[in-house]
């Protein structure tokens, strides 16, 4: 597969241009940061030599931890990078580019131990400095994986995608040594994955410490969908390695059912926090709507909340099963007392009656009375993609 890789290689690593203009942003921000008498520090895929190409530059001001990040922090930031928008994820930072280069500017605080972290921010630079010092020779096996779980849609940790984080991938391959075992390990994976267990922290699909802080799960954004977004491509691609798991040509799936868009009102606020609530709601409704057999479901966020259903039917009979529990558990009497006429279907008591909502409308609206709900995709929603590798 030596050739495969070395394709792969000579399309996502950075060339020598790209390379030397990170270099020079990177020195003439360094210096701007070092006129207002303050430290930075270059962390992230480029400090470590991990980047693909198009890596953002992720540079940290350091302050004293009992700086107001967000009023002082963000006002140096804003004189450095001008043009710079203001996000937030556990701390306020700016994003902005300079020469094509997309630069993120983190005020963070200048802590000695990474056990005592003010938040998981601050902990970022000695992730650097524990990568640095154990990745050398493993560059490009890093990009691979990477750029592979790209390609699966199984790479970011953010609430959009709940997979792998760079840290993690950067872990993962220090551990197994190179992209072909780590694949190889991936494959034979059954969750719950518990590589090194973690005390006391919430239970999760994949489990392993963070080297520079034990009390931390590295992979605690990493979710049963995105666990097995990587495991179905590992498989695939140990049966049949092709650059399409590399660089997927076809994401569009033919949809087999009725599809429904649910809009809600945008509520504020960024992403990381708006979109896990989104899909809460998702799950909850996906769940609701059982009697109309779900197949898929989406979630995404525009200017609007989109929720996009795909069903086998919008509408039901006029009498549906009702399934009770099974005659040993809790419950079961009360169920037949209920409904006399309930007979035992397999395991359990089962009746036909009336569906509370005939509509699919009327199952989300009791739900969600906000909610507006449109037949077919709506122009903004995203529909369920299909696994791209597999062409």
């Amino acid at each position: 597969m030596k050739t495969l890789f070395d394709e792969v290689l000579e399309r996502i690593r950075p060339d020598e241009n790209e390379t030397t203009k990170i270099n020079k942003i990177y020195n003439n921000l360094k210096n701007e940061i070092t006129k207002q008498n303050l430290d930075s520090l270059i962390v992230g895929s480029i400090a470590k030599g991990t980047n693909l190409k198009g890596a953002d530059i992720d540079l940290f001001i350091r302050f004293d931890e009992d700086t107001d990040l967000k009023s002082e922090g963000l006002k140096v930031a804003r004189e450095i990078l001008t043009d710079g928008k203001e996000l937030y994820a556990q701390h306020p930072y700016l994003r902005g580019e300079i020469e094509g280069i997309g630069i993120d500017l983190v005020p963070c605080y200048a802590i000695k131990d990474s056990s005592k972290s003010i938040s998981a921010v601050d902990r970022t630079p000695f992730h650097t400095k524990w990568v640095t010092e154990n990745i050398a020779g493993k560059e490009d096996e890093v990009r691979l994986a990477k750029q592979f779980l790209k390609g699966a849609g199984a790479y970011g940790a953010n609430a959009a995608i709940g997979g792998f984080s760079g840290y993690l991938v950067e872990i993962l391959i220090i551990r197994y040594e190179n992209f072909e075992n780590l694949v190889r390990k991936i494959s034979l994976w059954k969750p719950p994955i518990i590589i090194e267990d973690v005390e006391n922290a919430p239970k999760a699909a994949m489990m392993i410490k963070d080297p520079v802080d034990e009390r931390r799960n590295v992979s605690a954004g990493v979710t049963l969908k995105g666990l097995g977004t990587a495991i179905l491509a590992a498989k695939g691609f140990l049966d049949n390695p092709t650059l399409d798991f590399f660089f997927p040509k076809n994401k569009i799936r033919k949809s087999k059912g009725v599809i429904t868009t649910v809009t809600l009102p945008h509520p504020g606020g960024n992403e990381e926090t708006i979109l896990p609530w989104l899909q809460r709601q998702g799950r909850k409704i996906n769940k609701a709507i059982a009697d109309f057999e779900p197949i898929a479901w989406n979630a995404n966020l525009e200017n609007n909340c989109f929720l996009v259903f795909e069903t086998a039917t919008v509408e039901l009979p006029d009498i549906v099963s009702h399934k009770g529990p099974p005659p040993w558990e809790d419950g079961a009497l009360d169920f037949l007392k209920k409904y006399p006429d309930a007979t035992l279907s397999g395991k359990r008591l089962e009746i036909g009656r009336p569906p509370r909502h005939s509509k699919i409308d009327g199952v989300i609206l009791e739900l969600l009375p906000d909610a507006k709900i449109h037949s077919g995709l709506l122009e903004g929603a995203q529909p369920v993609q299909r696994m791209p590798w597999l062409d």
